[in-house]
């Protein structure tokens, strides 16, 4: 009942001066409403992030001369010797590798009739790249062994090449030039979408053989491998680390001269890289949390000043110093409480309307509800506690003679 009692008298006293309180409310609402906002576009980019990871497979790994996040002395990574088809070959027998799939890569313009789509990736491969980078033939058939062998001249389009070259026609069996050779179209993969903003459609596959006929061998080759089954990812790298050692006379102590990547360390790197930007923000909003704190501050010592009289009125009919404590305090935690819940709905609303209107994803969590509320109702506690005990130490005789 006596809290009930506190809690009715601090909303009937922060009524009376809405205008007041609606002010002193705005920088806790601004700052919660954009920690919600914030934070929820950062979960929803983690949250597309991993799924297009999930889409392209997460047991991938793929050893390459350059780590696909490169950090230190690039000049090194351009000096490390080729991986050969040789290295794939002896990666391939290992017993902990269950597929793998040599591949090459390049750019080139890819043209039909009258239209051209420039600089497209162009991949020379095997047919195991289906199944190890989560590639589905939607039309037609992905190449074959016997592809490989006899050097044919198939090519597999990715479904954006084959939107671009063949709008209306069904681009099996057409003849497409790729860097200007001549290749038919044997299939159309299935729509992968996008990855970090770079899509994963706009290629075109050819059999690993007819790429080094046509374009060169004198090229780095990408091994991508999946474990056996029953077999760990550490337990697989490590085997492979240790072959391509040898095979690449690597001295006993020195670094790889080639770099082993997975998809779970390129997430991991991409969510590194978004915390730190997350941290950064929520120690922004925090700043602007304790603006709005130090308002709350100042408005609750004039509110003390202005009730100095009413203050001595209720010691001198009762009132405990813990009475008129807890009063103010309420009163402190009510208006930054009100401030969070209003900015946490407007971050919610904010976020919400970005990703409906725009392309970046938002996903309004828990978490992020959680510490606005926190970083509000703390800001009432801290921020309110110096005018709460000023009030409550007030003397009521002095108080009662207060003009």
């Amino acid at each position: 009942m006596e809290f009930r009692e506190t809690l009715l008298t601090s909303l009937r006293t922060l009524s009376s001066h809405k205008m007041r309180s609606l002010l002193t409310m705005l920088g806790i609402v601004i700052g919660a409403g954009a920690l919600v906002a914030v934070m929820s576009l950062i979960a929803g980019l983690n949250q597309s992030v991993a799924a297009q990871f999930q889409s392209i497979g997460t047991d991938i790994i793929s050893v390459s001369r350059y780590p696909w996040v490169q950090m230190g002395d690039s000049d090194e990574f351009r000096r490390r010797k080729n991986i050969t088809i040789a290295d794939a070959e002896a990666v391939g027998r290992l017993p902990s590798v269950g597929l793998m799939a040599p591949n090459i890569h390049t750019r080139r313009n890819i043209s039909y009739g009258g239209e051209t789509v420039r600089f497209t990736l162009v991949t020379g491969s095997t047919p195991e790249y289906e199944t190890i980078d989560n590639y589905l033939v939607e039309n037609g058939r992905f190449i074959t062994r016997i592809d490989v062998e006899r050097h044919r001249a198939s090519a597999v389009l990715g479904s954006e090449i084959a939107e671009e070259l063949f709008p209306v026609r069904d681009p099996i069996g057409r003849k497409v030039k790729v860097g200007g050779k001549q290749f038919t179209v044997i299939g159309v993969m299935k729509e992968k979408g996008d990855i970090l903003g770079e899509s994963l459609d706009a290629l075109v596959i050819i059999p690993i053989s007819t790429f080094e006929k046509a374009f060169g061998s004198r090229r780095s080759v990408v091994i991508d491998c999946s474990p056996e089954e029953g077999v760990s990812m550490s337990r697989t790298i490590e085997e492979i680390r240790q072959i391509l050692r040898i095979r690449r006379k690597v001295p006993r102590g020195d670094p790889d001269n080639f770099a082993i990547n997975t998809q779970s360390d390129l997430l991991s790197s991409y969510n590194q890289i978004t915390g730190v930007l997350y941290m950064a923000m929520v120690g922004i909003v925090g700043l602007a949390l304790l603006v709005g704190g130090i308002g709350v501050m100042n408005v609750m010592l004039v509110s003390v000043a202005e009730r100095t009289r009413e203050i001595g009125v209720r010691k001198a009919i009762g009132a405990r110093r813990a009475d008129v404590t807890k009063q103010f305090l309420v009163e402190a935690i009510i208006l930054t409480g009100l401030g969070g819940a209003i900015g946490i709905l407007g971050g919610a609303a904010l976020a919400l309307l970005v990703r409906k209107v725009t392309p970046l994803p938002a996903a309004v969590t828990p978490t992020a509800v959680a510490i606005a509320a926190a970083f509000a109702l703390i800001a009432g506690v801290l921020f309110g506690v110096y005018p709460a005990t000023r009030a409550g130490r007030l003397n009521p005789m002095e108080a009662l003679r207060y003009e």
